[in-house]
């Protein structure tokens, strides 16, 4: 797998209410040369990214959370920030999903748990995925 040059690594932020999966995530991403920012929901995602000033190529939510899930805080990034990479996770079945309006499952996803090579695959996908290519693919 090649990996984005240290120097120039790109920033990824991860929502997920559970901290120890933001942790792992950051681990694993930190050992290949990514900057990685953490958030526990969506509000303080949205922080973080306002933070960034659009210095974050990938954010990695998770689709079940409390108060909003993730295709809801991945529609407020989309209208602040058109084209943000975002790679959704879950450990939850297909159905489950569905319920929370990922009903195209075509969109970049991670099934949790994850070993190191499927999040740094996943990672690499959606960060090859142009910008410009990125819609909302699920219903309203």
């Amino acid at each position: 797998m090649s990996l984005p040059d240290v120097r120039n690594a790109p920033s990824i932020l991860v929502i997920d209410d559970q901290p120890t999966v933001r942790r792992m995530a950051h681990r694993l991403l930190s050992e290949w040369g990514f900057r990685v920012f953490e958030a526990e929901s969506g509000e303080e995602g949205m922080e973080v990214l306002e933070t960034a000033r659009a210095g974050v190529q990938l954010v990695i939510v998770d689709v079940i959370m409390p108060l909003a899930d993730g295709v809801q805080v991945t529609r407020r990034i989309q209208e602040r920030w058109p084209g943000q990479r975002t790679l959704y996770m879950s450990a939850h079945p297909a159905e489950v999903l569905a319920q929370h309006g990922l009903t195209a499952l075509d969109v970049p996803f991670l099934a949790k748990p994850f070993t190191r090579d499927e999040l740094l695959t996943k990672v690499s996908e959606a960060l090859a995925r142009p910008a410009s290519d990125i819609t909302l693919r699920h219903s309203r």
